[in-house]
């Protein structure tokens, strides 16, 4: 019973005792039971209730399904990717009492970690996941599963794709009908090179959001299809040229100015690994011209522009030294992938070879084993053993493969 949910909420708001409230007016168990939905009352005690409150039941009832609708309205935003009206909805709901209601107040909690994770703020994100409390009663229902599903984006995003993968499996998906999270699942996989899984997720992903009319969401799936049929062998080429190409234009047609860019990106690496850099090199350029350069996405696709002109020989290498140097001086994204990376590229670029293998060795190695990227961490691994093995200096090398044969070990337990 509503009524007796809002009387408990603004009583304990106002930290009036049972007695306190209903002295003069009728006992304290027939209080208990109203509020807990267990009894009938009369309209003139109900008003009485209502009156020491100060509130008028009808117009909190009608809050109360608001409330209810603005979080619904609120999830809807985010999953849409409308950054806007996510906005909006959220200041719109910090401003309502009845948020702080017990079952709203969970539901609350957790899209507002939602939010920040959506907004990319992982230090306001963490400061709430620090302070929900899942009430053990919650278990196996609709937010138990909620705040695994929040989990496992905030895992992904910190880097901790295994753990992802854990959380977002446990869920159940007959009861969590949220089924965007077999998107994240198939980021998830993707981000340790499992593609035939991450493919298997993303088909499951596209079905829901093709239900649920998710633009944004058909295209960002779209995009991991495309990346895991082209992993481990070239698929069809003029096949995957073209269905680049058409979502290019679904995104200049929708305004996703972001989606575009990741997808010239996508379609310059795909040139890049077959080695037509001429080719590769226009779509890596046309899409740092529309990315900001305050972006990690900047660095990352600057690094493959870089790469592919260097290895095309299409730009003399003291050109791409300055181009390199003058990224790495501009951005404060010290810390970011994209920001190593290119700071590697420089290295070659001056033909630093001992301080390129040392940088591998000291830095990019054991940033990618931390970050539990498997595909990145051996590809260099093999840079390091090869390099160990060509300097005589097979202690190294026997080492590193030992580590590389306990690694591969423990993935099969």
């Amino acid at each position: 019973m509503i009524e007796g949910k809002i009387i408990k909420f603004y009583r304990e708001k106002n930290r009036r005792t049972q007695g306190e409230l209903v002295k003069g007016i009728c006992s304290v168990t027939h209080l208990s039971k109203i509020e807990r939905g267990m009894t009938e009352y009369s309209q003139e005690i109900m008003d009485m209730i209502c009156d020491r409150l100060h509130i008028d039941m009808a117009r909190e009832v009608v809050r109360y399904h608001q409330m209810n609708d603005l979080l619904d309205s609120w999830q809807e935003a985010i999953i849409m990717q409308r950054t806007a009206e996510a906005i909006r909805l959220k200041d719109k709901l910090e401003e309502e009492t009845l948020k702080g209601i017990p079952d709203l107040r969970l539901s609350y909690d957790l899209l507002q970690i939602r939010f920040y994770l959506f907004m990319n703020n992982i230090d306001e994100a963490e400061r709430l996941i620090a302070q929900v409390e899942i009430p053990d009663e919650s278990e196996h229902s609709y937010e138990h599963y909620f705040y695994h599903h929040v989990m496992g984006i905030y895992y992904f995003l910190t880097g901790h794709y295994r753990k992802s993968i854990q959380t977002l499996t446990s869920i159940n998906q007959s009861k969590y009908t949220n089924h965007e999270y077999f998107y994240h699942l198939s980021l998830a996989y993707h981000s340790i090179y499992s593609n035939i899984t991450s493919y298997y997720y993303a088909e499951k992903a596209i079905q829901h959001f093709r239900k649920t009319l998710n633009m944004v969401r058909i295209i960002d799936t779209e995009t991991i299809m495309l990346v895991q049929l082209n992993s481990r062998e070239y698929h069809d080429f003029p096949e995957t040229k073209r269905r680049y190409e058409n979502l290019i234009r679904i995104c200049e047609d929708c305004g996703f100015i972001d989606r575009k860019a990741k997808l010239l990106n996508n379609l310059g690496y795909e040139y890049n690994r077959r080695k037509q850099y001429e080719d590769a090199a226009y779509w890596y350029r046309q899409a740092l011209d529309i990315i900001p350069e305050k972006q990690p996405l900047y660095l990352m696709v600057l690094n493959n522009y870089i790469e592919t002109c260097r290895l095309g020989k299409l730009i003399p290498a003291n050109t791409l030294l300055d181009m390199s140097l003058k990224a790495l001086h501009n951005s404060k994204l010290v810390a970011d992938a994209s920001y190593m990376e290119l700071e590697l590229q420089s290295v070659i670029l001056q033909g630093q070879e001992q301080a390129y293998y040392e940088m591998i060795e000291e830095r990019i190695l054991p940033y990618y084993r931390e970050l539990g990227s498997q595909y990145l961490a051996e590809r260099y691994e093999e840079i390091l053993f090869q390099y160990y093995l060509n300097h005589g200096e097979q202690d190294k090398a026997l080492r590193l493969a030992k580590n590389r044969f306990k690694s591969q070990a423990t993935l099969l337990i």
